[in-house]
């Protein structure tokens, strides 16, 4: 059960790094300043701290899986 809660915690945030990266990428084709730059940087921030709580989480959890293994 620990193991599928890793997995599924695993994938969303592996799912979230890539919008992440395809919005910095992005980023070259907007204006340098502006509403629209600010949104979207905005946007782009909350999925880091998103990505941060997430990367935080799998840490935790790899504390809860059987037979760990010292990295």
């Amino acid at each position: 059960m620990a193991f599928d809660l890793w997995v599924r915690e695993f994938n969303e945030a592996s799912k979230l790094e890539n919008e992440v990266n395809d919005m910095i990428f992005a980023r070259t084709s907007l204006p340098t300043s502006g509403p629209e730059t600010q949104r979207h940087m905005s946007v782009a921030r909350r999925k880091i701290t998103i990505l941060r709580t997430k990367l935080e989480i799998l840490e935790s959890l790899l504390s809860t899986l059987p037979n760990k293994q010292p990295i």
